[in-house]
């Protein structure tokens, strides 16, 4: 990545200074983490639905009557 942006403002990296460049990098890489963490949230709570929702169906099987033989 050749700019960044700050408050609609784009600069060159190029144009900052090493500090900058840390704290810009910084800034990128966590934004990555953040949406790769939020993809790991929907997955674990997709998962986590799942589990729950074939446990209430286990349960509510095990209550039904049981048919004559």
């Amino acid at each position: 990545m050749s700019t960044i942006n700050i408050d609609d403002k784009e600069y060159k990296l190029d144009d900052l200074s090493d500090r900058q460049k840390g704290l810009a990098h910084h800034c990128i890489d966590l934004q990555r983490k953040i949406i790769n963490t939020q993809k790991d949230l929907e997955q674990l709570i997709t998962c986590k639905n799942a589990y729950s929702n074939d446990l209430v169906a286990d349960i509510k099987k095990q209550e039904e009557p049981q048919a004559a033989e």
